[in-house]
């Protein structure tokens, strides 16, 4: 374990990059061992700071920017014990560096939050767990992504589809 609370191993490993087309996919890792009935995570301010190499060089190569994390980098006050601790140093690299989209999990609900961007604002987006039947009032879902180069900004459509209700199939574009 480090000073800020994130394991050695994640700082060596994290971020990852694996480009899909004219995707990236950026992998950053929130792990840290909390005690019971917590469920915080903690980037650390050395994936942080190389994350902006990351995201500047990846925007320079004209890719579609996701970031994959864990927690929400957007968290209500609720939240205090399951949250990204490190939220605010991420926002303000996002604001300088941008990314065009952000995936989450950890709380298992659907949601969409908006975060400054250095252009526009950028989506950051979580799912309900795709087995979380009854244990939530969001069901199992799932997002389908269509991304494609437009004249001068990227465009991304998203379908989610899960359940509702009864066993209802949902789908909204």
């Amino acid at each position: 374990m480090r000073g800020d609370g994130a394991p050695a191993e994640a700082a060596a490993r994290f971020p990852f990059v694996r480009v899909r087309g004219p995707v990236a996919l950026v992998g950053l890792s929130t792990a840290v061992p909390t005690g019971p009935f917590m469920a915080w995570g903690r980037l650390g301010m050395e994936q942080i700071e190389r994350l902006g190499g990351v995201l500047s060089d990846l925007s320079r190569q004209n890719l579609f920017r996701i970031v994959l994390l864990h927690h929400p980098p957007v968290a209500a006050k609720r939240d205090r014990f399951k949250r990204l601790k490190d939220a605010e140093p991420f926002r303000r690299l996002l604001q300088k560096h941008g990314a065009e989209l952000i995936l989450h999990g950890h709380h298992h609900v659907r949601s969409l939050a908006w975060i400054d961007g250095p252009h526009a604002p950028i989506p950051a987006v979580g799912v309900p767990s795709a087995s979380a039947i009854g244990h939530h009032d969001d069901r199992a879902g799932y997002n389908l992504y269509r991304i494609e180069p437009g004249q001068e900004r990227w465009r991304c459509e998203m379908i989610s589809r899960g359940l509702a209700g009864e066993g209802t199939v949902l789908e909204q574009l």
